[in-house]
C-alpha cells in the first residue's frame, strides 16, 4: 500500500495591515489558495491542509476543497505540524508557507515527490540553510519535529538526527519565495510578460538558433526553461494592480544587452552567478555577503558584518550610490544585509514601502533617503529582500531566454 502523503500549508491572517503591508497580504492570499489547488491536483497527495488563524482564508480554502486547521494565539510550528500528521495519519509530509515557491513548475513538483522516497529518512528542501519548502519521506521522528519552532529549526534538527538531505534543482522557481513586496514586483512583471508574450512555442535567440544551441568557446547554453507555473488567482489579481514596474523594465534591458555591467549586492549564491554567466552577455560585479544570516541566527545576535555596510558607515550613503552608478549599468541590491550590519532594522511598514519604491511613504529617515536616492539614479537599482539577487533575478533571466532576447555571439 502506498504511503499516505499529506501537504500542510501555513499562512497567517496578516491583520490590521495598511499600505504595502496590506498589498503584500492580499497577494499572499492569492498564492496560498493557488498553492493549495496545485497540490490537490497531484496524484501523489492524499490530503492538503491549510493551517491558518484567518477564518476568511479558511473559508476560501474549504471552498477550494482543502482541509483546514484553525490555529490560535499560542501557535507553535512544530506542535501544529505534528498534530496534523497524527490527525491525518500521514506517513510522508510536505510543508511550506503560503507565499513559498509560488511558481514551482509541474516537473519540479514531480521531482519533489520522487526525491522524498516514502519510508526513507530523507528530507527534501529548496535551500541548504533556509528552506521555503520541506518534504519528509517518513515522519517516524515525530517528537523531534514537534519541538521545532520554525521550518529552519526542523531542517537542522532532522539533519542532526541523521536524515539525508536532498536538494531540489537550483532554478528561478525553486528559489523564488514571496517574502517581501519587492517579490510582488517580480511576480507582477512575470504576469505582465506572460500576458504579452503568450503561451505559444518558445523561439530561439535573435540569430535564429534554437534555444540551447552552442554559443561559442564555453559550450552550449542550457536549454530554455519551461514557463513558471503562475496560479490563476495570482495572475488575475496581479493584472488588476497598478504597480510601477519601470525599474524592472529598465533593468531587463540591461540584462538583455551586450556586455553591460550588472552589480549584485547581498546574499548572492554561486548558482545565481553561474546562471547569469551561462545565459547572458553581462559583466558581473558581485559583492556576496552573509548568506544564511537569518537561518544561522546572526541577525538575532547582532553579528552581521557587511563590507558594503562598512562603506556606508565610513564614507556615507551618497558616496556608495555615486560609486555604484560609476561602475554599473544596473544594480540588484539585497538591502537587508546592510540594514542588519548597521543595526537599523526599520519597521515592517517602512521596509515594505521601500521595497515598492514609495520613498514618500517611508518614515525612517535613512531608509527614506536610500529609497529616494536609488529611485532617482540614472541607472536602474532594484532593491529589496533576498529574491532580488536570487529567484527574482533569475526569473528575469528565464523570461529573456523564453522570449529569445539574449544576443547571439561568443562569450569571452
Amino acid at each position: 500500500m502506498a504511503a499516505r502523503t499529506g501537504v500542510v500549508v501555513f499562512e497567517g491572517g496578516h491583520r490590521n495591515l495598511t499600505g504595502a503591508g496590506a498589498l503584500f497580504a492580499r497577494v499572499r492570499r492569492w498564492t496560498t489558495l493557488d498553492t493549495l489547488e496545485k497540490f490537490m491536483a497531484r496524484p501523489e497527495v492524499d490530503v492538503v491542509v491549510l493551517a491558518t488563524d484567518s477564518t476568511s482564508l479558511a473559508a476560501e480554502a474549504r471552498k477550494a476543497g482543502a482541509e483546514v486547521a484553525l490555529t490560535g494565539p499560542d501557535f507553535h510550528f512544530g506542535r501544529v505540524l505534528s498534530d496534523l500528521v497524527k490527525d491525518h495519519r500521514l506517513e510522508r509530509v510536505v510543508f511550506l508557507g503560503g507565499g513559498s515557491v509560488p511558481l514551482l513548475r509541474l516537473e519540479e513538483l514531480t521531482v519533489l515527490f520522487e526525491l522524498a522516497t516514502p519510508g526513507e529518512r530523507v528530507l527534501v528542501s529548496n535551500n541548504v540553510q533556509s528552506p521555503d519548502i520541506l518534504a519528509l519521506g517518513t515522519v517516524r521522528d515525530l517528537d523531534l519535529l514537534a519541538r521545532a519552532a520554525t521550518d529552519n529549526g526542523a531542517l537542522f534538527a532532522l539533519c542532526d538526527a541523521g536524515y539525508e538531505r536532498r536538494l531540489l534543482p537550483d532554478t528561478s522557481t525553486t528559489g523564488f519565495d514571496l517574502d517581501t513586496p519587492s517579490d510582488i514586483l517580480f511576480l507582477a512583471y512575470e504576469a505582465r510578460r506572460r500576458a504579452a508574450f503568450g503561451e505559444g512555442p518558445r523561439p530561439g535567440n535573435r540569430a535564429g538558433r534554437p534555444a540551447g544551441s552552442p554559443l561559442g568557446r564555453e559550450g552550449a547554453r542550457p536549454p530554455t526553461p519551461a514557463p513558471a507555473l503562475l496560479g490563476p488567482r495570482t495572475a488575475a489579481g496581479l493584472a488588476g494592480l497598478d504597480l510601477d514596474l519601470s525599474v524592472l523594465e529598465r533593468a531587463v534591458e540591461v540584462l538583455a544587452g551586450d556586455y553591460l555591467t550588472v552589480t549584485l549586492i547581498g546574499r548572492v549564491s554561486g548558482g545565481t552567478m553561474n546562471h547569469l554567466n551561462a545565459n547572458l552577455h553581462v559583466r558581473l560585479r558581485v559583492f556576496s555577503e552573509e548568506r544564511g544570516m537569518k537561518a544561522l541566527g546572526l541577525i538575532d545576535r547582532g553579528e552581521v558584518k557587511s563590507l558594503i555596510g562598512a562603506v556606508v558607515q565610513d564614507m556615507g550613503l551618497d558616496y556608495l550610490v555615486r560609486r555604484l552608478q560609476e561602475m554599473s549599468d544596473a544594480v540588484f541590491w539585497d538591502t537587508r544585509v546592510v540594514m542588519a550590519h548597521l543595526g537599523r532594522w526599520p519597521e515592517e511598514d517602512d521596509r515594505f514601502e521601500a521595497d515598492l519604491g514609495r520613498w514618500d511613504e517611508v518614515k525612517d529617515p535613512e531608509l527614506r533617503r536610500l529609497t529616494r536616492m536609488v529611485r532617482e539614479t540614472r541607472i536602474p537599482v532594484v532593491v529589496g529582500g533576498h529574491s532580488v539577487v536570487s529567484g527574482g533575478l533569475r526569473l528575469l533571466v528565464d523570461g529573456l531566454l523564453e522570449e529569445g532576447r539574449v544576443p547571439p555571439g561568443d562569450r569571452p
